[in-house]
C-alpha cells in the first residue's frame, strides 16, 4: 500500500523569461570557446589603434594613452596565459615605452611616443591583433579580469620619487 501524501501540489512559479535564461547560459558556455567575430575584432581594433595615431601626432590625452596601454596590457596577459608566449617581451618593452610617454606628459603637459616607443607599441599592438583573432571570449575575458585585478592590487609603473 502506497504512504498517502499530504502536501497539496504547488507548481514552481516561471520566471518571465520562461526557460529562456537556461537556454541562454547553455548558449554562452558555447559562445565563450569561440573567438571573436569579424566585426568586434575591426570595433576592437580600431579603438586601440585610432588612439596611437592620437599619441603619435601628439593630439592624445590621458584617454587614449589609457586605452592602448590597456590594450597592451590585455596582450601581456594574453601571453602570459599561452596566447601568443613567445612575445612577452614584444610587450614589455611596449610598456615601458608608453610609460616614458606618460612620465614625459606630467612635465610637458603633451602626450607624445617617442620612437622607440611608437615602433615597440607598434609592433605589439600587430601582435595583440594577431592574439585577438586566435583567443577565445573566454580567454580574453580572463585576460581583462587579470589585468583589472593587477591595477586593483597596485601592481602597475610607478614614477621612482
Amino acid at each position: 500500500m502506497k504512504k498517502p501524501r499530504n502536501k497539496k501540489y504547488r507548481p514552481r512559479p516561471v520566471g518571465a523569461a520562461g526557460g529562456l535564461s537556461v537556454v541562454a547560459k547553455c548558449y554562452a558556455r558555447g559562445e565563450d570557446a569561440a573567438p571573436l567575430n569579424d566585426g568586434q575584432l575591426q570595433d576592437l581594433g580600431l579603438a586601440y589603434w585610432l588612439n596611437l595615431e592620437q599619441l603619435r601626432s601628439g593630439a592624445a590625452t590621458e584617454e587614449a594613452w589609457s586605452v592602448v596601454v590597456t590594450a597592451l596590457n590585455i596582450g601581456m596577459a594574453l601571453a602570459e596565459s599561452g596566447v601568443g608566449a613567445d612575445h612577452e617581451q614584444t610587450f614589455t618593452d611596449a610598456l615601458a615605452g608608453a610609460f616614458r610617454a606618460k612620465t614625459r606628459s606630467a612635465r610637458t603637459k603633451n602626450f607624445r611616443l617617442d620612437g622607440d616607443a611608437m615602433r615597440d607599441i607598434q609592433a605589439a599592438l600587430a601582435v595583440h591583433d594577431q592574439q585577438m583573432e586566435i583567443a577565445s571570449r573566454a580567454q580574453i575575458v580572463e585576460a581583462m579580469n587579470l589585468v583589472r585585478q593587477r591595477v586593483d592590487e597596485g601592481h602597475v609603473y610607478k614614477d621612482a620619487a
